[in-house]
C-alpha cells in the first residue's frame, strides 16, 4: 500500500493499520537503467554524472506524484473510513463486517502485481499503460453507479455496497502498484526520496477528503450548525454526488496525463544490441513466471512462515477496541462530524509522536520497542473499551462534554503512538531480513501479510459482537412478558428505537448485554497470553543468521 498515515487511532478513526511500511523502497533495486531518447542512461554514462535537478525543477513530477496518490487515497478514504460510519446508522456489525470485504483487494495486491510490472505497452508507456486505463475505469464507475449506490447504501443493501467498493478499491490498489513503479522515472535518482513524500501527502489528501470532509457534509448536523441559515434534515453532499464529483475530476485528470504528460520507459532486463542501443526486452512470460517463482520460494522459508504466523495474530488482542469503538460512540449519539474532526486535531500530535517512536525503534532492537509497543497498545485498547462503557450519552459536539472528548483524544494519540513505534520496529526489521536481490517484491510480501492479520479477523470480530450483545424488547410501558417473546433484529439502529416484529407490536429494543465490551476485554486477555509466545518467538527470529531469509537457503 502505498504509504499512508492511517494507523488504527481509536475511537476516531476506525481504519486498520498502514496497509503499507514506510520502510518498503520504491521498486528500484531491480532496474538498472532507463531510457532517455532511445539511449540507455545509467552508471557510467555522461548523464550520470549531469548535475543533479534540483526539486524546483521537477516541481510538476511532484505534483503530478501527490495527484495521483490522492486519487488513491479517494476510494480508501470512503470504504475504510467514511462507509463504516455510514454503515451503522443501517446496518448490523455483522454487515459492516461483511463490507470489510471491500478493503481486501488492497491487502492482496502483490498476487498481481507482477502482471503489473512485466506487461505493458512501451509504445504508450509502461506505467501509464495501467494508470490510464485502470484511472478512466474508477471515473466511469463512479459516474455510472452514483445514484445507484445513494439508493443501495439507503436501503442497506451490504452485498450490493461491498461489490461496488470492492471493485473501486481493486482499481485503487492496480493504480497504487504502477505508480509506486513510475515514481522511479517521474523523478531523477536525486530527488527520488521525495517519492515517499508525495506519497504520504497525496494518500493522506485523498483520505482525509473522503473522511474527515465527507462526513462533516454530509451530516446535517454540522451543515445546519455551521453552513446554514435554516436546518434540513440532509447534509449538503450525499454519497451519489461525491461520487460523481470524483468521477468526473477522474476522468479529467487522467485525460490531460494521458494527453500531456510522457514517459520515460526503462526495463528491468534491458539488454544493449553492439551499437549501444538499449533493447526493449518487453513484458516477457518468462520474467513474470520468475518474479512469481520467487516470491514463492520466499514463503517457503520457515523463518519466513514463522514470522508470517507472528504478524497474522499480533493484532488480535486490539482489534475489537480499535476497530468498534467509534461504531459503539456513535450509538452513543456522538456526532460523525466529532469523531472525524478528532482525527483533525490529533495530526500534529501524531507527527511528533511518530519522531519520538522512529528515534526510540531506531535506538534498538528492532524486537524490543515492538514487545514494548505492544504492552503499551494492549493497555490502550483496555482504557479506550472503558472509555467507550463510560462516555455519555447525547454528547454530540466536542463542546458538550469537552473532558470525554478530551479523554478520548488522549486514548487515540496514546493508541497512535504505541501503533507508530510497532510499526517503525517492523519496518526496521523488515530492511534487515528482506533480500535486496528481490526489490520490494519481499517487503511488500511481509506487509501483505502482516495487513491480513487486519482484514481476516475483522468479519469474524463485527460478527461476534452482534452473537454476544444480548437484545430484549420492552413494550410500552417497560418490561412485558408478551413482548419479550419477541425478536430484536442485529442492527445498531435498533438501539435508538424498535425494529423488526418488536417496533411494528408498538414495543422498543434495549440492550441487556451488549457483546463489544466482553470481547473487547476478552481479546485484551488473549493478547496478554500471547505475549510471551511473541516475545520469545521474535526474540529468536531476530537472532537467525541472514541466510535464514534468503530462498537460496532452507535451512534455520
Amino acid at each position: 500500500m502505498a504509504k499512508v498515515s492511517r494507523r488504527s487511532r481509536p475511537p476516531s478513526s476506525p481504519t486498520p493499520d498502514a496497509e503499507k511500511s514506510a520502510h518498503e523502497p520504491v521498486r528500484q533495486a531491480s532496474v538498472p537503467r532507463c531510457q532517455s531518447g532511445g539511449r540507455a542512461v545509467g552508471n557510467g554514462t555522461a548523464a550520470s554524472h549531469a548535475r543533479p535537478k534540483g526539486l524546483r525543477d521537477e516541481l510538476g513530477s511532484v505534483v503530478i506524484l501527490v495527484v495521483l496518490y490522492m486519487m488513491q487515497g479517494v476510494p480508501l478514504g470512503l470504504t475504510m473510513g467514511a462507509m463504516p460510519f455510514l454503515l451503522q446508522a443501517r446496518a448490523s456489525y455483522t454487515a459492516i463486517g461483511v463490507f470489510s470485504v471491500a478493503s481486501y483487494p488492497y491487502s492482496f495486491k502483490l498476487l498481481w502485481s507482477p502482471v503489473v510490472d512485466s506487461v505493458y505497452s512501451l509504445a504508450f508507456g509502461r506505467r501509464k499503460s495501467w494508470v490510464v486505463p485502470v484511472q478512466i475505469a474508477s471515473a466511469v464507475l463512479m459516474l455510472l453507479s452514483a445514484r445507484w449506490a445513494e439508493a443501495r447504501l439507503d436501503a442497506a443493501d451490504i452485498g450490493a455496497v461491498t461489490a461496488l467498493f470492492f471493485f473501486l478499491v481493486l482499481l485503487a490498489a492496480t493504480q497504487d502498484i504502477a505508480v509506486d513503479g513510475w515514481a522511479l522515472t517521474l523523478l531523477s535518482r536525486h530527488n527520488i526520496g521525495y517519492a515517499s513524500t508525495c506519497q504520504t501527502v497525496g494518500m493522506n489528501l485523498g483520505y482525509f477528503a473522503s473522511f474527515t470532509v465527507f462526513l462533516a457534509l454530509n451530516d446535517a448536523g454540522f451543515c445546519n450548525r455551521y453552513l446554514r441559515g435554516h436546518p434540513l434534515p440532509a447534509g449538503l453532499l450525499s454519497l451519489g454526488a461525491y461520487l460523481r464529483a470524483w468521477g468526473w475530476a477522474y476522468l479529467a485528470i487522467t485525460l490531460a496525463i494521458a494527453a500531456l504528460k510522457s514517459e520515460r520507459n526503462f526495463q528491468p532486463r534491458d539488454v544493449e544490441d553492439a551499437g549501444g542501443e538499449a533493447v526493449d526486452s518487453g513484458g516477457s512470460l518468462g520474467s513474470l513466471k520468475a518474479a512469481y517463482a520467487q516470491l514463492a520460494g520466499v514463503t517457503a522459508l520457515p523463518a519466513v512462515r514463522q514470522l508470517s504466523l507472528v504478524l497474522l495474530v499480533f493484532r488480535l488482542g486490539v482489534l475489537p477496541a480499535e476497530q468498534a469503538a467509534p461504531l459503539k460512540l456513535l450509538e452513543k449519539g456522538v456526532s460523525k462530524e466529532a469523531l472525524a474532526g478528532l482525527v483533525l486535531l490529533e495530526f500534529p500530535i501524531e507527527v511528533v509522536s511518530a519522531l519520538v517512536a522512529g528515534r526510540w525503534a531506531a535506538s534498538a532492537s528492532a524486537v524490543r520497542p515492538f514487545l514494548a509497543g505492544y504492552k503499551l497498545r494492549l493497555g490502550m485498547a483496555a482504557v479506550v473499551t472503558t472509555l467507550v462503557y463510560y462516555f455519555p450519552r447525547g454528547a454530540a459536539s466536542l463542546g458538550d462534554h469537552p473532558a470525554a472528548f478530551a479523554a478520548l483524544a488522549a486514548a487515540g494519540v496514546a493508541t497512535s503512538f504505541t501503533s507508530t513505534l510497532m510499526f517503525t520496529a517492523l519496518g526496521s526489521f523488515y530492511n534487515r531480513i528482506s533480500d535486496p536481490g528481490m526489490g520490494g517484491a519481499y517487503l511488500t510480501l511481509l506487509n501483505t501479510i502482516a495487513n491480513m492479520g487486519v482484514i481476516l479477523p475483522k468479519l469474524l470480530m463485527f460478527a461476534l459482537v452482534d452473537l454476544l450483545t444480548v437484545r430484549r424488547c420492552d413494550g410500552p410501558d417497560g418490561p412485558s412478558a408478551s413482548f419479550a417473546a419477541l425478536p430484536c433484529p442485529a442492527a445498531a439502529k435498533t438501539l435508538a428505537g424498535g425494529g423488526g416484529a418488536c417496533a411494528a407490536a408498538g414495543g422498543t429494543c434495549a440492550v441487556t448485554h451488549d457483546g463489544y465490551y466482553l470481547l473487547s476485554y476478552a481479546a485484551v486477555g488473549l493478547g496478554a497470553a500471547l505475549y510471551i509466545w511473541l516475545s520469545r518467538s521474535l526474540m529468536r527470529l531476530e537472532a537467525l543468521p541472514i541466510e535464514a531469509w534468503r530462498a537460496e537457503s532452507r535451512t534455520l
